[in-house]
C-alpha cells in the first residue's frame, strides 16, 4: 500500500510540473514543448486511473 500512495504522490508532482510547463512554454510560444506537455500530462492522467481502479480493486478484495 505504501508503494501505491508513493506512485500517487509522484504522479501529482509530475502533473504539476507538467501543467507549469504548459503554460510556460505557451507564453513563450514554444509549440513543440507545448505539444509534448500534452502528452505527458494525458499519459499520467491515465495512470492515475489505472492506479485508481487499482487501489479499488484492492479494498474490495479485503473486504470480501
Amino acid at each position: 500500500m505504501g508503494k501505491k500512495i508513493f506512485l500517487n504522490i509522484l504522479y501529482n508532482i509530475a502533473l504539476m510540473v507538467m501543467v507549469l510547463c504548459l503554460f510556460w512554454s505557451i507564453k513563450h510560444e514554444q509549440y513543440a514543448v507545448t505539444l509534448g506537455s500534452t502528452v505527458i500530462i494525458a499519459f499520467v492522467i491515465f495512470l492515475k486511473i489505472q492506479l485508481r481502479k487499482e487501489v479499488k480493486a484492492m479494498f474490495k478484495e479485503k473486504k470480501k
